[in-house]
């Protein structure tokens, strides 16, 4: 059985929707640019696709036939063939009291207002013989309308769509040689923690190689509208973040930083970014895990995000909290994601007073599996799963929940 209810926290925000609402209210989408259609995939249109001329632009045949006049049309009649008409050729004219040859999207003769199916006649070269009750043959069969799809200055895509195959397809269609896209948000990684090694290094036992920089890396890049730059590592040192920071404030559109930003005495993240000139919209919500995330806006409108630095917190807040705020920057028409519902198939009864983000594997259309896991630390169990379900604060049972999967187009 389901239930749920919620309490009380000291914190800016009730509930992570809340919080990214609030930074998502004081961002403006970056510049636009045209690049050439064929590099637009994945890209962010800024403009209406518009259409240029009507689509078909043209009667045309749907089928393979005749076209004919409907009111020369009699029983079991014999009409001469008078010419023929290709795919891509312009149509003859239709001599009253004939026939013309046409394949499926020829352009239909002026004089013509239906085409027969090559099955409803006998044919020969020179002539063909109706094989159907004249009664059977409704005007306009089978000839696609001049404009029917879309008139001349139709917009068919509006800014903000992702460019997807089809849309890429119909602005070719339209004369689109240049994609009006908005261009790629520049994003910095900046990693913390002087016990964090790269991952060639040898470590101690008291030491980790760093997962935070390439997780976040791997999530970004499979965004056609970031450009996220290499992860840069920075020690548990005031003046080294502070200018780290500032070169980064100053290069990118967003800054995602990992560690360092509780409350201990060598979290120093908070205090740098304040010092930065950004504002904190929040600084901790009620969330696990992830609870001492901040989030802030930069002096020039830019992004700024400090993630908890264990490994779990860092995959899980960037994909619920860093990327819809990185695709409204990007000028995406939704920001914000519209999660599936799904049910829990191995449910427990374990809850907690805050909205609780679980790793889950995908076992059907609308059911996931709870991924066992040790805890924010525990990489072994999250590469296993598909996702995660977020249940609210004194929630538990098998749902149905919200369930975010890894992958983050929108």
């Amino acid at each position: 059985m389901n239930s749920c209810s919620t309490s009380s926290k000291p914190f800016a925000f009730d509930d992570p929707s809340s919080a990214l609402a609030a930074m998502i209210d004081r961002l403006q989408a970056v510049d636009a640019e045209h690049v050439p259609l064929a590099d637009a995939c994945g890209r962010v249109l800024a403009e209406p696709v518009v259409t240029d001329r009507p689509s078909p632009a043209c009667d045309v045949s749907a089928m393979d036939g005749y076209a004919v006049r409907r009111d020369e049309l009699a029983d079991d009649m014999t009409l001469p063939v008078c010419g023929e008409v290709a795919t891509g050729q312009a149509p003859p004219e239709l001599a009253a009291g004939h026939a013309v040859r046409i394949f499926t999207g020829g352009a239909v003769p002026a004089q013509a207002d239906v085409v027969i199916r090559r099955e409803d006649v006998e044919e020969t070269a020179e002539v063909i013989r109706l094989r159907v009750p004249v009664v059977k043959i409704q005007p306009g069969a089978n000839i696609r309308r001049c404009g029917e799809n879309a008139p001349a200055g139709t917009r068919i895509a509006e800014p903000g769509t992702c460019i997807t195959s089809p849309v890429a397809g119909a602005m070719a269609s339209f004369g689109y040689v240049q994609a009006p896209v908005r261009r790629r948000v520049r994003v910095t990684i900046l990693t913390t923690g002087n016990e964090v090694l790269g991952a060639e290094s040898k470590p101690q036992p008291w030491q980790l190689r760093d997962s935070n920089g390439p997780s976040l890396w791997a999530m970004l890049n499979t965004l056609p509208w970031v450009d996220a730059q290499q992860p840069k590592h920075i020690a548990d040192d005031p003046q080294t973040m502070a200018a780290a920071f500032g070169e980064a404030l100053d290069c990118s559109d967003a800054v995602i930083a990992t560690g360092g930003v509780s409350v201990g005495d060598h979290d120093h993240v908070p205090s740098v970014v304040r010092q930065a000139g950004c504002d904190v919209i929040f600084h901790g919500l009620p969330i696990r895990p992830g609870k001492p995330i901040l989030g802030a806006i930069g002096p020039k409108g830019q992004v700024v995000f400090g993630l908890p630095g264990n490994p779990v917190s860092v995959m899980i807040t960037a994909r619920r909290m860093v990327i819809p705020v990185l695709r409204r920057i990007a000028g995406c028409r939704m920001a914000e994601d519209h999660p599936v519902l799904v049910r829990i198939t191995n449910p427990d009864s374990r809850v907690l007073k805050m909205h609780w983000w679980r790793p889950a594997r995908r076992t059907g259309a609308d059911t996931v599996e709870l991924i066992r896991s040790q805890g924010s630390g525990d990489v072994v169990s999250t590469a296993a799963s598909d996702g995660f379900v977020e249940l609210p604060p004194e929630a538990s049972g098998p749902g149905p929940w919200a369930f975010y999967p890894w992958s983050t187009n929108p």
